[in-house]
């Protein structure tokens, strides 16, 4: 698989063999899956969310919020959810367990759709807050987000100090700040340009006309496919014989996600919200004291432009800086053992200071 073959999209031969998968896969083993973690439905406001609640085993579980961004979906963090609530049965020690929380972010598969204008990221990190605390009554807990995740993390703990107890960013997009900038921070500002240039037609799509591009893919289970893949296989690593890392039954199940939902237009909203009026800059003078962990993962086929801790450290209280040349845009599912082992790592001064549920 080369970036040849990619240069202009999803290949056809490539499509092909992905359909031809998809109308054969086993959706029973899909379900039975499934249902071997625990969902509930959650009232929030009115606003029905779904949620997968997998409980800790160790002495003291800490609570941690799982926020996935798009085309993501709760199913990217099913291989890793033994790992995370787990870790002594898989190598690690008991004290690290976790009672994970992962909610599907509005109008992503089974929870409700956002309002028209969709859900801004403060919004959205208010229902999170109210699920974790008045919901599940976890007083304290942390949080991991990557892509649309980490923004929703960022508001979270912003606006939350006292509740969240640490958070991780998993190569998360920042807005530039105000000149003047550092160097790494102008390198990146030509990195995002060049990339939204060569790679950020979707983004744009999305927050300009999402019902358009909608309608053709919920009526076209080809054209959702090619939309869905192109960017996971794009924004994972590739193995040495040039597939890519991503698992394939997590790719034809993603976007199965989708269809049966019919959810990749209000997937699409946050972009929508984003660029009319929802964008929310945080203000440098106001960073949170709330510890943030900040993991670069890399190895993508085309890598998106990664931060420079210059510009996260005017937005958050950076507490630990990693940079991985794997894991990619999906770390959960690519690289599911550094991503648990790096959550482990990051959240451990939280629980000293993380006051039991």
């Amino acid at each position: 698989m080369s970036d040849e073959d990619w240069a202009r999209g999803v290949p056809g031969t490539w499509l092909d063999g992905l359909l031809t998968e998809w109308r054969d896969l086993d959706v029973t083993a899909l379900q039975e899956r499934l249902a071997q973690v625990r969902h509930l439905r959650a009232d929030i406001d009115g606003r029905g969310v779904h949620v997968v609640i997998a409980e800790g085993r160790g002495p003291d579980p800490l609570p941690l919020l799982l926020c996935n961004g798009w085309p993501s979906s709760f199913l990217e963090y099913l291989e890793v959810l033994p790992l995370l609530t787990d870790p002594g049965a898989h190598g690690g020690d008991p004290a690290d367990a976790f009672t994970v929380v992962a909610p599907a972010l509005p109008g992503f598969g089974l929870s409700d759709p956002p309002p028209p204008g969709g859900s801004g990221q403060a919004q959205t990190a208010q229902l999170w807050h109210d699920l974790m605390s008045s919901g599940l009554g976890h007083r304290r807990y942390v949080a991991h987000g990557s892509d649309l995740g980490a923004g929703v993390v960022m508001q979270l703990a912003r606006a939350h100090p006292d509740a969240v107890a640490g958070i991780h960013l998993a190569t998360p997009g920042l807005p530039l700040a105000a000149k003047p900038w550092t160097e790494a921070e102008a390198d990146y500002a030509r990195a995002v340009e060049s990339w939204t240039a060569a790679e950020g037609s979707y983004a744009h799509q999305h927050a300009t006309k999402p019902n358009t591009v909608a309608a053709a893919l919920q009526d076209s289970p080809a054209g959702l496919a090619a939309w869905i893949a192109e960017k996971i296989v794009a924004w994972s690593p590739q193995t040495n014989a040039g597939d890519t890392t991503f698992p394939r039954d997590l790719l034809l199940a993603t976007p199965t996600l989708y269809w049966a939902t019919g959810s990749i237009g209000s997937s699409m909203l946050p972009y929508w919200n984003y660029m009319h009026g929802g964008r929310v800059m945080p203000d440098p003078e106001q960073r949170p004291a709330v510890p943030t962990a900040v993991t670069n993962f890399g190895g993508e086929r085309l890598p998106l432009p990664p931060a420079p801790r210059d510009l996260a450290e005017r937005y958050v209280e950076v507490s630990d800086w990693r940079e991985y040349e794997s894991g990619g845009h999906f770390p959960a599912a690519c690289e599911p053992q550094l991503f648990a082992e790096t959550l482990r790592s990051v959240f451990r001064p939280a629980r000293t200071v993380a006051t039991p549920s």
